[in-house]
């Protein structure tokens, strides 16, 4: 330990040196005035000063201060050795920086104590500082790490403006990272695409699993793909990606080119509120499947919900922390309360909805990342495309026979390659809706005889597809034939579907009601046709498609 002693009488300096050595402590320098021991401080680096208060040039009283900032933040026990006694004296010393007294005459062992205790904080004081060098190094490389992904983050998961002009959206994180993911996407039949998700958790590790959704959201929108489509294939990416205690909660919707026809996947998010201009709540597309990166794909549902509003209607949805905000009596807003809100004032906008949401908090702390997205519907003018038509006419004739039915997904295939004809890759998300809906009816009641009405409950759903899988794999004969015909003069896409099967009542499924969990499709379909004929029992249809 290295110990500098600072008195103007060499016979104190002598004394004091002397009685170190004798204690162990070897490493001790002498200065005989206050600016010499400022110098010898300055070199030395002591780890303890014995300074004397009264000194010609400068006293202890000016010194110790300077002694003090020399050190910066490591501890420099400073103990002044004086004669004095008076209770001012003694506390002008611990004033200008002080931390102990050693009066004269010197005790050796409560002088050597006191040297030990305050070799103790010293020594503490400088492994704090290493700690904190230490802190700070990890801390500012932890910065650079933040800022270089934070720049990643802001260019990959850029949203479209021209989309998000028709959009009131509000993003309040928890912490630097959003878990919480809003895309945009114009579509190639002059609608567009919206994500809104919440991963698990928040902060840079729930937010690490936006990159791949970004990348898979924005190719597909670009195809024109349709929502199942585009749900099956972020699930997919995100089931091989995710640990297993990870997850994605997400709403996918596809608004049309009137700006009023909507589609919604939603897996694992609070309801889409639907109102009218008035406040008056007309729908709620509520959860109705798992969230994405947990079930395979044969587990994995991926059927969307789609629904025409009226002009001027106003959705809103919003992730998990709104509802769940706590206020300081940790009471729960809810997702009536917000429901409430959006009625009450339906031109609210969503500054002001997230200004409630803080206002109801309170002076709790937020717990969770914030996602409010608002659009109303409008004329979507500005995002027709100026995509010109093939004059190519084309037919393409493709039989399906019991091996190719009793496959996953054969359809897709089949819309891939009329969506590649120059002009056709716009509606391919019409196109796939379609197909997939007439060809599920072939199979489904022409050829494998299902009943739909055992969807009416939620327990005939699982057994309307038990039974399902069951009939398909035990299915020895069936066939469907697809004929598409492009007529370029005309802007016209045809579709012929016949099956094998023995037809089924299909004026009873296209009476259905819209709150009914059957026949729905069949009711889309004419709704995306300028027209859709089915003859022969059933067992075949013609659906006619305007470009």
């Amino acid at each position: 330990m290295r110990i500098l002693v600072v008195d103007d009488d060499s016979l104190t300096r002598f004394l004091l040196v002397h009685m170190l050595e004798e204690a162990g402590y070897t490493d001790c320098f002498e200065a005989e005035c206050g600016r010499e021991g400022i110098q010898l401080a300055e070199k030395l680096k002591p780890d303890l000063v014995l300074l004397d208060v009264l000194m010609p040039d400068m006293d202890g009283y000016e010194v110790a201060p300077i002694l003090k900032k020399m050190s910066g933040d490591i501890y420099l026990p400073i103990i002044f050795i004086t004669a004095l006694d008076d209770q001012a004296s003694l506390a002008k010393c611990l004033e200008v920086g002080g931390d102990d007294f050693a009066p004269k005459p010197f005790d050796r062992i409560i002088l050597t104590a006191k040297i030990r205790a305050h070799s103790r904080t010293r020594l503490l004081s400088i492994k704090a500082s290493q700690q904190n060098q230490e802190l700070q190094y990890f801390r500012n490389g932890v910065e650079r790490e933040h800022s270089i992904v934070e720049h990643i983050f802001s260019n990959a998961l850029k949203i479209n403006e021209k989309v998000a002009n028709y959009f009131d959206y509000r993003l309040a994180p928890a912490s630097s990272f959003n878990g919480d993911l809003f895309l945009t996407e114009t579509s190639p039949s002059g609608g567009f695409y919206f994500l809104v998700g919440d991963f698990t958790g928040h902060g840079l590790a729930s937010a690490i699993g936006a990159l791949p959704v970004a990348k898979a959201f924005h190719a597909m929108a670009a195809k024109g793909v349709a929502i199942p489509e585009m749900a099956a294939t972020i699930n997919d990416t995100l089931l091989s990606l995710l640990p297993g205690d990870m997850f994605f909660a997400a709403i996918i919707g596809e608004v049309s080119s009137k700006g009023n026809q909507i589609t919604i996947f939603n897996g694992g998010m609070p309801d889409i509120i639907l109102v009218s201009p008035e406040g008056k709540l007309k729908k709620r597309f509520e959860s109705m499947h798992m969230a994405l990166g947990i079930l395979d794909n044969i587990e994995f549902e991926d059927d969307s919900e789609h629904y025409e509003a009226d002009i001027g209607d106003r959705f809103l949805g919003y992730s998990d922390g709104v509802i769940e905000i706590t206020n300081a009596e940790e009471e729960m807003l809810g997702e009536e309360a917000v429901t409430k809100w959006f009625c009450e004032t339906p031109n609210i906008p969503m500054s002001e909805l997230s200004a409630r949401l803080d206002a109801f908090r309170g002076n709790a702390e937020q717990l969770d990342d914030i996602t409010l997205v608002s659009y109303i519907c409008q004329d979507l003018e500005g995002l027709k495309p100026n995509n010109p038509i093939s004059r190519l006419p084309f037919k393409i004739h493709s039989t399906m026979d019991t091996e190719t039915l009793q496959q996953a997904d054969p359809i897709s295939d089949l819309v891939s390659m009329i969506a590649s004809q120059k002009g056709i890759e716009g509606i391919r998300s019409h196109l796939s809706t379609i197909l997939s809906e007439l060809f599920n009816n072939s199979l489904d009641h022409g050829i494998l005889g299902l009943n739909s009405s055992l969807k009416k409950s939620t327990d005939g759903f699982f057994d309307y597809f038990d039974q399902r899988m069951e009939r398909l794999a035990d299915l020895e004969y069936g066939e469907v034939k697809i004929d598409i015909e492009f007529d370029p003069l005309k802007k016209q896409l045809m579709l012929r579907i016949k099956d094998s099967g023995t037809g089924f009542d299909f004026e009873n499924v296209q009476q259905s009601k819209d709150t009914d969990s059957f026949g729905r499709g069949i009711a889309l379909v004419k709704e995306l046709c300028s027209s859709l004929v089915y003859s022969e029992g059933g067992t075949h249809v013609c659906a006619t498609f305007q470009l």
